[in-house]
C-alpha cells in the first residue's frame, strides 16, 4: 500500500465520547428481570370477566364479520383503543358497540384468557436448572453479573467503533491519490453489486424526488468509502506500532478462507485493530466503574 500514515494519533489521548451506553445494572433492573422470568413461566386460564391485561377473543360484525378479533385491554394497540375500553367488564356472550380500525364494530366476547405470572420463589429458580443457582438471591447475583457482562460487551463495541473513527479522523496521512481513487472505484463497484443482489435501487434518493444518475450513485458510494480506505492505512500503522505481524501462519489461515495477497494482510490488520480497540474499550469501561 503506497498510502501511509505519517502521524498516528495516540488512542490514549482520545476522550471517551458521550452517548456510550451504560453497562451497569441496578437493583430495580434486576427486579424487572425477575418479573420477566416469572412472566415467561405464566399460566393461562379462561376467566369470566374482562380485566386489564387479558386477551379477549371476539366475534365481529360489520367490516370484520366472519373474523375472530383479538382485543388486548391495556395495550393501547393503534386503532383498537376504543375497543379495549369497551370490552372491559364484559363476560363471554356479551356484545359491545365500539370502533375498531376507524370503523364502527360490533364485538361479541367469545373467550377471555388471563395470564398469571409464576410466583417468584426458589422453586421458580430451580426450574431454570442453572448450576449453583437454586435460590432467588443467588439468581439475583447471577442475572446481574450475566446482564452486566452482556451490556459491557455491547458498550465496548460502541466505544471501540468511536475510538477507531477518531483515530482515522485525527491521524495524518501521505495519500497516494491514484491508489485511493482506484480502491474507492473498485469498492464502489462491489457495493453496487451488493445493492443489486439485495434488490435495493441506489438511484432512489434519500431526500427529494429526482432519481440519481449512475454517476451520482457511484460518487455517493465513493464518498462513503473514502474513510474506509484511510482505515486500511491506520489499521496497518496501529498494529505495527504494537508489534503485530502478519506471518506465514496467518497468511495460510486467510488463504484457506479465500483471502490472498494484500487483501489478506489488510483483513488481518483490520481485525487485529478491532480486537485491540475492543480490549482498550473494555479496560476504560472497567476503570470508569
Amino acid at each position: 500500500m503506497k498510502t501511509k500514515v505519517t502521524k498516528l494519533y495516540d488512542v490514549d489521548l482520545i476522550p471517551t465520547p458521550e452517548g456510550i451506553p451504560d453497562w451497569h445494572v441496578d437493583e430495580a433492573s434486576v427486579g424487572a428481570l425477575l418479573e420477566t422470568l416469572a412472566a415467561q413461566r405464566s399460566t393461562e386460564a379462561e376467566v369470566r370477566e374482562v380485566q386489564m391485561g387479558d386477551t379477549v377473543f371476539c366475534a365481529a360484525g360489520g367490516k370484520y364479520a366472519g373474523r375472530t378479533v383479538l382485543i388486548y385491554p391495556g395495550r393501547n394497540m393503534p386503532g383498537a383503543e376504543a375497543a379495549e375500553k369497551a370490552v372491559l367488564g364484559s363476560a363471554p356472550g356479551g356484545t359491545v358497540k365500539t370502533e375498531l380500525g376507524g370503523a364502527p364494530a360490533l364485538l361479541t366476547v367469545k373467550k377471555i384468557v388471563r395470564r398469571t405470572p409464576a410466583k417468584i420463589d426458589d422453586a421458580l429458580i430451580r426450574d431454570e436448572n442453572i448450576d449453583g443457582v437454586d435460590t432467588v438471591e443467588r439468581y439475583r447475583v447471577y442475572i446481574k453479573d450475566k446482564t452486566e457482562e452482556q451490556n459491557r460487551s455491547f458498550s465496548a463495541k460502541h466505544l471501540s467503533a468511536a475510538l477507531r473513527e477518531e483515530l482515522i479522523a485525527r491521524s495524518e496521512y501521505e495519500v497516494d491519490e491514484a491508489e485511493q481513487e482506484a480502491w474507492t472505484d473498485n469498492a464502489a463497484q462491489e457495493m453496487l453489486k451488493m445493492y443489486e443482489a439485495e434488490g435495493i435501487d441506489p438511484h432512489v434518493p434519500e431526500e427529494g424526488t429526482d432519481f440519481l444518475t449512475d454517476e451520482e450513485v457511484m460518487e455517493n458510494f465513493k464518498n462513503q468509502l473514502r474513510p474506509q480506505f484511510l482505515a486500511l492505512a491506520v489499521s496497518r500503522a496501529f498494529c505495527e506500532e504494537r508489534g503485530v505481524v502478519f506471518g506465514e501462519e496467518e497468511r495460510k489461515l486467510y488463504a484457506d478462507n479465500g483471502y490472498t495477497g494484500e487483501r489478506a494482510e489488510e483483513s488481518f490488520m483490520d481485525s487485529k485493530m478491532w480486537e485491540i480497540l475492543y480490549n482498550i474499550a473494555l479496560k476504560r469501561l472497567e476503570e470508569a466503574k
